[in-house]
């Protein structure tokens, strides 16, 4: 069983001046398509897909995207009243992200089969956008997980052998499973534990940007909204049956430690992020991680293939090995006696 995992997955916005790839955003993925191989390839989404919507996301204020606006007190009477300034509604620090339908195949002519939808952008234009984003990306084929009730369950077959795969996400809002509530994250995983060979949990969470590098010993935020006590919880999920543990939200990489010799990658970064993003220094770099697994739960391999991203393209392989450097730094300092091994190759593995 080979898998491919990526962080945070962003192909465009119509809430940004110049936020959408010419000619549909054709060539974005090409030069990562070696690299997103598997039986399964996952990628964190984040926002959702339409041509217009109506975001109350900051500051309460409506902002129609995309066609004529509507009236407030049709949609939303009671927010009517509210006056907010029209600054704080488009100010900085606020992201509402809107991404056109026709860009989507992108991501399955690049090989992906599955999306997370757990995370703060997914409910950026509301629950309907969110269920006609999930139409559409059935649609083409690509599973969705994260929300509550929405859960991955997948069989694949490699000649007489059937394994059966789960995936299931965490995040710290309302329609997803919630990562700050450890004893029912454990009971969620402990009930699906019986139903698949290979259970894959991932997660986002935890601060975010360059002052996020490192995985804290205790709970995260995100200024005053908490973003979970991540090495708690992750062991936790762990001892309740996942296989590995797979984080995204903070933009930057962090450290991989190995518990019970279950292996935690804190963080994959921004994989394909084209506008609305900051992309310099360790914000750009990212990775593939490519895990392989026998039907009898053993991690056989893990490795990063090392990626790198400029503002105004996609994800292009790194040459330097800049990401493969910075995690086995942040494992070594994050996780004494427990982080992962990198080598210079990217491959990971467990120390002795």
């Amino acid at each position: 069983m080979r898998l491919s995992f990526v962080g945070d997955i962003n192909l465009g916005t119509l809430t940004l001046a110049n936020g959408i790839p010419p000619e549909g955003g054709t060539g974005l993925l090409d030069a990562a398509r070696p690299a997103l191989a598997g039986d399964l390839v996952v990628g964190n989404f984040e926002g959702v897909l339409g041509d217009s919507g109506v975001t109350y996301k900051c500051g309460g204020v409506a902002r129609n995207i995309g066609f004529e606006a509507v009236r407030d007190s049709m949609a939303h009477p009671r927010r009517r009243r509210q006056t907010p300034h029209r600054k704080q509604a488009e100010g900085p620090g606020c992201y509402a992200f809107l991404t056109p339908g026709r860009l989507a195949p992108r991501l399955v002519e690049a090989g992906f089969t599955h999306l997370n939808l757990a995370n703060n952008h997914s409910n950026d234009f509301g629950p309907e956008a969110r269920a006609s984003t999930d139409s559409a990306f059935e649609r083409l084929g690509i599973r969705l997980y994260g929300p509550i009730g929405n859960v991955a369950i997948d069989s694949v077959r490699r000649g007489d052998s059937l394994t059966v795969v789960g995936l299931i996400g965490f995040a710290t809002y309302p329609f997803a499973y919630d990562l700050l509530d450890i004893d029912r994250s454990i009971a969620v995983i402990d009930s699906l534990r019986p139903l698949v060979d290979l259970l894959f949990v991932t997660f986002h969470g935890g601060g975010e940007g360059v002052r996020a590098l490192h995985t804290a010993e205790g709970p995260d935020s995100l200024g005053h909204e908490q973003r979970g006590d991540l090495r708690r919880w992750a062991r936790a999920v762990i001892e309740a049956g996942a296989d590995a543990v797979v984080g995204h939200g903070p933009h930057v990489l962090r450290g991989i430690e190995f518990y019970r010799g279950v292996p935690v990658f804190y963080s994959l970064g921004n994989f394909l992020t084209y506008a609305g993003f900051n992309l310099s220094g360790p914000l750009g770099l990212s990775g593939v991680l490519q895990l392989e697994f026998s039907a009898g739960r053993q991690l056989l391999g893990a490795r990063l293939v090392p990626m790198m991203q400029a503002p105004g393209g996609g994800p292009v392989p790194d040459p330097g090995g800049a990401s493969i450097r910075l995690v086995r730094r942040l494992s070594v300092e994050d996780f004494p006696g427990t982080g992962a091994h990198v080598d210079a190759d990217g491959r990971i593995s467990a120390l002795p």
